[in-house]
């Protein structure tokens, strides 16, 4: 806390000194959080941002580096004649067919088998008492009451802004400016009662109705299907068939072949680095925010211009 006081007291005996010994035209640098330094009599402080400043740099670039690629290097090829098969050897077959007869077999067709047969069921209409609607509750809610309460309401908070003004020169320059805060009157609503429910009991509701109900259930009995046979003609083989094989020889002829003498490769060519000499425009120093000396009769303030604090 104290070394905050002393900067402070630095500062104001440091802008007290510039201010005695300022004339028009004088420049001190912006600092943000820093107040603005006191002016003479007659004379005012603006705010003025200068330009950035930059340079040009000329240098030398690699737009292509060197680099290695394969050329392909095609093989030798020669023609000469070959002896190859036109039709392979194969085997002609003399097939005799077999020889069947018939014979008598007896099968069963249809096996034994159960039959169950249904004695459907007896039913008779018995008289029975029955709840058609169970008993409850029936709801009924009570809304709330509320009321009107008037109250004022914050819009916009006090500020202070920068004002742009019109300088001497062609810089932009600034002055500071306060705004009011604004209101704005409102009617709320406040709870004076909750809402509340009610409840009332309703009896259920009971019917006579005609029940049918089993007096003798059904039964299942079981009959039983003897089985069934039957008998076809079956066909059946006297002599088996067989195949007698004949030998056929294979046919050749000549025919050209392309045959491969020097089998294709690659070769390796490089390609040279490619170098460019560029201009590029360099930062040489960023734009600044200073506080200039003027007179107050060189300007008058600009409308719908501001500068907001932080």
């Amino acid at each position: 806390m104290r070394k905050t006081v002393s900067a402070i007291i630095m500062a104001l005996s440091f802008f007290g000194a510039v201010a005695m010994a300022a004339t028009p035209g004088d420049e001190v640098p912006f600092r943000e959080g820093e107040p603005m330094p006191p002016a003479p009599t007659g004379l005012s402080w603006c705010l003025i941002q200068k330009p950035a400043v930059y340079d040009n740099v000329t240098e030398t670039v690699t737009v292509r580096p060197a680099a290695n690629f394969q050329v392909p290097v095609p093989g030798e090829y020669a023609t000469r004649s070959e002896t190859v098969p036109c039709i392979p050897a194969y085997r002609v077959g003399k097939v005799t067919p077999a020889q069947f007869g018939t014979e008598a077999v007896q099968y069963v067709c249809q096996d034994e088998y159960t039959v169950l047969e249904v004695i459907p069921p007896q039913f008779a209409d018995v008289p029975q008492e029955v709840e058609v609607c169970p008993a409850y509750e029936q709801i009924t809610i009570v809304p709330a009451q509320f009321r009107d309460v008037p109250k004022r309401l914050l819009v916009e908070p006090a500020r202070k802004a920068f004002q742009q003004i019109a300088c001497d020169d062609a810089n932009l320059c600034w002055t500071v400016c306060e705004t009011p805060a604004k209101y704005r009157d409102v009617i709320t609503k406040e709870l004076v009662a909750d809402a509340k429910e009610q409840r009332t009991p309703v009896p259920a509701k009971k019917q006579q109705i005609l029940v049918r109900k089993v007096v003798k259930p059904a039964q299942v009995r079981e009959v039983k299907v003897p089985a069934k046979q039957a008998t076809y003609q079956k066909s059946v083989v006297s002599a088996a068939a067989r195949v007698e094989w004949q030998n056929v020889p294979a046919q050749t002829q000549n025919v050209p072949v392309v045959v491969e003498t020097k089998t294709p490769s690659f070769t390796n060519q490089a390609i040279p680095e490619k170098k460019e000499t560029i201009t590029r425009r360099v930062l040489k120093a960023p734009a600044t925010m200073v506080w200039r000396l003027q007179s107050v009769s060189a300007y008058a303030p600009a409308a719908n211009t501001r500068y907001n604090l932080k």
